[in-house]
């Protein structure tokens, strides 16, 4: 008996023993691959890229494609596009995207017609079929992430007008072809500027100016219109009434936010403008000083000139009164080392300006000293030489 207890013992244990057929899982050698690595320099994990991005996108029949794509961190995507048409309802669609192997680049779903994005910071890039170097450059293809000083309080058509000077910087026909009556030269591109319920546009040969109202479908009408009456080359003449024609109805309005916004004007018969903007100095810092300069007719050299020829202006500060009377005595003629925004001054014209100071309401010092904007040529004079 003991014998055989021994013996179902001995079975027991060579029962519980590996069979020496079987692999068992073993250590990786040093000649295998290792486990592998995440890149944490890729787009995915580097940048914070989840938002919305908006942008102007390229239209072949239009001029643009305003867009909106927002990114979720679980891989939903929202995108809403509308075409720069007249009277155009915008699209939407929802799905998933996915990332590419390489990390810096994510392709939407069939809801979202599988187009591909290379991410980048703060930015996408729509890629072309068969692109895979993203080209940065072209701005025809880039979607700005939403920031938070996009989204002021001054929600509203109304202000979002009044705190941007706005510059033509492109205008199409209903054929989606280049108004190029309106585009003379570069330097003198149209600016308007809103503010109360006034549209002051500069540019061209003649400035003119209006009453503008908004509605709550986006709609501007500008009114009474009123222009100087100087003559200038035909070129100019041209785009001034170019300009009056296509303003004549109301526009139907489009906002394209960013760091440089876009506004699109849209003509009853299907012409475009578009412009870009920049916040105004009220915008940026508060309620300005109101001050008077008297420009005297020539320039003067100065060490700290800002205008790249080693010239100032020569100024002194003129006072008047409640009914536009000088009053007092002007201050000493002194070199002034600032820019005017919106002045040209040409040698031997004397002008009285009233302008526009802004400084930091909180006491700061700016870099280079206040902004000076023009508001208004009140004197100008011819001063033989």
């Amino acid at each position: 008996m003991r014998y055989l207890l021994l013996a179902l013992f001995a079975i027991t244990v060579a029962g519980c023993q590996p069979d020496k057929t079987t692999s068992l899982p073993a250590a990786p050698s040093p000649e295998q691959d290792p486990a592998p690595v995440i890149d944490m320099h890729t787009s995915r994990v580097a940048l914070d890229w989840a938002g919305m991005y908006e942008g102007l996108l390229a239209c072949a029949d239009c001029a643009g494609i305003h867009t909106q794509l927002t990114l979720e961190p679980d891989g939903r995507f929202e995108i809403v596009t509308r075409r720069l048409v007249r009277a155009a309802e915008p699209s939407s669609a929802r799905g998933q995207f996915e990332w590419k192997p390489d990390g810096n680049t994510i392709v939407l779903d069939a809801e979202g017609a599988g187009q591909r994005y290379a991410v980048g910071e703060g930015r996408l890039l729509l890629l072309e079929t068969g692109q895979t170097q993203p080209a940065w450059d072209r701005a025809e293809a880039t979607l700005a992430q939403s920031r938070p000083e996009w989204r002021s309080t001054r929600q509203n058509l109304g202000d979002i007008l009044e705190d941007h000077r706005w510059t033509l910087a492109h205008a199409t026909d209903a054929a989606n072809q280049r108004i190029d009556t309106l585009l003379v030269e570069a330097e003198r591109s149209f600016a308007f500027n809103f503010a109360g319920s006034h549209l002051h546009v500069q540019g061209g040969c003649n400035g003119f100016r209006g009453a503008f109202a908004t509605d709550a479908d986006g709609m501007l009408e500008v009114t009474g219109t009123m222009g100087t009456l100087m003559a200038c080359a035909t070129p100019l003449m041209e785009a001034d009434a170019t300009l009056s024609a296509l303003m004549a109805e109301p526009l139907e309005t489009v906002v394209v936010r960013g760091v440089q916004p876009r506004l699109i004007l849209l003509t009853p018969a299907g012409d475009a403008l578009v412009l870009t903007g920049e916040l105004t100095p009220e915008a940026r810092f508060g309620a300005p000083t109101t001050v008077f300069l008297e420009v005297a007719p020539q320039a003067v050299a100065c060490e700290a000139s800002m205008r790249g020829d080693g010239l100032c202006l020569q100024v002194r500060e003129q006072t008047f009164d409640e009914r536009g009377l000088r009053a007092g005595t002007p201050s000493e003629w002194q070199a002034f080392t600032a820019d005017i925004e919106g002045f040209q001054h040409e040698p031997g014209i004397r002008n009285v300006l009233r302008v526009k100071r802004f400084e930091p309401a909180d006491g700061s010092e700016m870099p280079h000293g206040p902004i000076y904007v023009l508001d208004l040529v009140v004197e100008s004079e011819v001063v033989p030489q």
